[in-house]
């Protein structure tokens, strides 16, 4: 018996293949006393299971916010980051602009990172695919204000006249916006927003990996207060 618990701890700390080394015999008798283990002692399975969750959630973290290909504001290396998928024909999103623009002109230790998560009609997707297109021209954020806070359709005459006041070469933008890597971008984007809610709604923000459904602007100041405090800690 000792050494069959001495071989369940190998196996535990060992890489998987190490189990290969125990007969089928000795396998099974470890994987009965796995069992008996757990059964008996049920919270230690219910521990492991929430630091996997813990684990998942901070890495889809990571993730989500150093995908250089996301327009961000703010040091890099900023303790807060506020994280904001929106849609440019998103009413919420409009009324959210202010709160957004506040946070990056007051605050040095925030940085805010961007993803466009078109989903509302295919001028949100034309919009979307536009503003990631013009962003190696250094325009982005003059045609990301411009573009939110807009209240008319989003024609694409009307994209490319916003753009041209943002300073973007329009004919440049158009040839880049159909760029694999923009649609690809997109769909990441959704994908993490699957991932984080069966049905993702604009906007949806995430404060140092809390999310916030919605524009509530209470619970937005809430959560930042939370954060602020917890990294001068």
């Amino acid at each position: 018996m000792a050494r069959l618990l001495l071989a369940f701890c190998f196996m535990l700390l060992a890489p998987p293949a190490a189990a290969q080394s125990f007969n089928a015999q000795e396998q099974a008798e470890i994987r009965a006393i796995v069992r008996e283990y757990l059964v008996n002692n049920p919270d230690v399975l219910r521990e492991a299971i929430d630091a996997l969750e813990e684990r998942t959630q901070n890495e889809r973290w990571r993730r989500i916010i150093s995908d250089r290909r996301d327009f961000s504001i703010g040091p890099a290396d900023a303790p807060i980051v506020i994280v904001e998928f929106f849609d440019y024909r998103c009413p919420y999103c409009h009324a959210a602009l202010d709160w957004v623009v506040d946070i990056a002109r007051t605050r040095n230790d925030v940085r805010i990172v961007l993803k466009e998560l078109p989903i509302l009609s295919p001028q949100s997707m034309e919009a979307a695919q536009a503003a990631i297109a013009s962003m190696p021209q250094g325009r982005y954020w003059a045609f990301h204000q411009a573009l939110m806070s807009e209240r008319g359709d989003l024609t694409s005459e009307r994209i490319d006249a916003l753009a041209r006041q943002a300073g973007v070469d329009v004919t440049r933008m158009r040839r880049a916006m159909n760029n694999p890597d923009v649609i690809a971008l997109l769909e990441q984007n959704r994908g993490f927003a699957l991932d984080l809610t069966a049905n993702p709604a604009t906007p949806l923000f995430m404060i140092n990996g809390e999310m916030v459904s919605g524009y509530n602007r209470q619970l937005l100041e809430q959560r930042l207060r939370e954060a602020t405090r917890d990294a001068r800690r």
